[in-house]
């Protein structure tokens, strides 16, 4: 009997497996089918940091130097051949294209600081999103730094150069570097002011991480409030396979296999294409992130969290929209924290082109009375106005004040 139980086990394992890798094949050959892939996708920068191991210490100022030697790298990536200049001319890596970062005024794919002329109010440190590069919070980090703020936007490994950094690029050289520079903006503005940070997307997920793990350990700074805009707390679950491209993508044949997409590299600020490895590295942290969240919430940690301003969209096709309240705000004390939700565009006339069950997002507020945050919706003023307002509830009450904005839908935006 026992055999014959561990002959079907080993039955139902062989079925699963050539199943398994029966997907995985048709992946590989289906990615064959995308672009040719380029220099920039093939060869990684060499000089990109990398976190060290635990029991070895580093400064932010190291990064920094790292950084320095990363961007004199990526000049022989620069295309300057008569012909190829033909081919890509709107190519970030055209040396004399339009889209070249090295020919603006600032090169916004390096880590900036922005510095106020006078005493700082404090400090923040900004988190761009998978792909990005800090351009993706500058106009955020310029408006604080005209407010008086010492602004640090800071360049994730991998990110500003060549696609192909992501190829190899770990959660924890993020994770590592983040502790740095908090601990180098202390050192440059002191304790005794304000410290913030904020992320978008990846980077809001790499703020909550620090955060949590300040509570947690005792170790690092605190900050004393949040800032996120579209933060990652869960993505999809489609991500938690994108390592898996591993089986096969290490033979030549199948090597466009490690990648989603593969796209011309135009923007200047912003890789087109996609590594699976860059989704995969987003899925540990959020998995990490998501624990630690549960934990705090267990512990009582979060009876000490920070104030947290989140900005969100009620429909997202990267992340879980409902991840951020259900995991982290319901959970939060009444400590000033505020949830702002930008709506679709509810005129009447465009009811028959969505499904409704994007309105869940919304009902999960709308239901309840004793949530302890604030929580508003930039929504539509009725459903024959395209006018824009802000419909505001305060923590523990379901009165909502309307605020008109003094703004409106434009006609052909859903």
């Amino acid at each position: 009997m026992d055999a014959m139980i561990l002959i079907s086990i080993l039955w139902i394992a062989s079925i699963l497996f050539f199943f398994i890798f029966a997907i995985l094949l048709v992946r590989a050959f289906d990615a064959r089918r995308m672009d040719d892939l380029e220099d920039w996708h093939h060869r990684p920068i060499k000089s990109e940091y990398r976190a060290p191991l635990p029991f070895i210490k580093d400064l932010f100022e190291d990064y920094l130097e790292a950084e320095d030697r990363v961007f004199q790298e990526l000049d022989k990536y620069r295309i300057q051949d008569p012909e190829l200049l033909k081919r890509f001319k709107y190519s970030r890596f055209a040396c004399t294209g339009p889209n070249n970062p090295c020919g603006f005024e600032t090169n916004w794919n390096r880590t900036q600081e922005l510095i106020p002329e006078s005493q700082p109010k404090g400090s923040i440190l900004l988190l761009h999103g998978l792909t990005d590069s800090p351009y993706s919070v500058r106009s955020v980090a310029e408006n604080l730094h005209s407010k008086g703020f010492h602004v640090l936007c800071l360049r994730l490994p991998g990110h500003g150069t060549v696609p192909a950094g992501l190829l190899s690029v770990s959660f924890r050289d993020w994770t590592h570097v983040v502790e740095n520079a908090v601990a180098y903006l202390t050192d440059k503005v002191g304790e005794n002011l304000p410290f913030y940070i904020g992320g978008y997307s990846n980077g809001g997920a790499l703020a909550l991480n620090y955060t949590l793990n300040t509570l947690i350990t005792g170790n690092g700074r605190t900050p004393d409030k949040i800032v996120l805009f579209s933060p990652a707390v869960a993505i999809t679950s489609l991500a938690r396979v994108a390592s898996w491209h591993r089986f096969l993508s290490w033979i030549p044949y199948f090597e466009k296999n490690k990648w989603l997409r593969i796209e011309p590299e135009f923007d200047p600020y912003k890789y087109n294409s996609t590594p699976q490895n860059a989704a995969a590295q987003t899925w540990f942290l959020t998995v990490g992130l998501r624990s630690k969240l549960h934990l705090a919430a267990k512990r009582g940690y979060l009876d000490k969290f920070p104030p947290v301003l989140t900005f969100q969209s009620v429909v997202d096709a990267t992340i879980n929209e409902r991840a951020i309240p259900s995991l982290l705000y319901d959970n939060l004390p009444t400590n000033g924290s505020e949830l702002v939700l930008f709506d679709i565009n509810n005129l009447a006339t465009l009811e028959g082109l969505f499904t409704r069950g994007y309105r869940n997002a919304i009902q999960h507020f709308e239901r309840r009375e004793d949530l302890p945050y604030t929580w508003t919706v930039v929504t539509n003023e009725s459903d024959v106005s395209r006018g824009v307002v802000a419909r505001t509830t305060l923590p523990k009450s379901c009165q909502i004040t309307s605020t008109p904005l003094d703004l409106e839908w434009p006609r052909q935006v859903y």
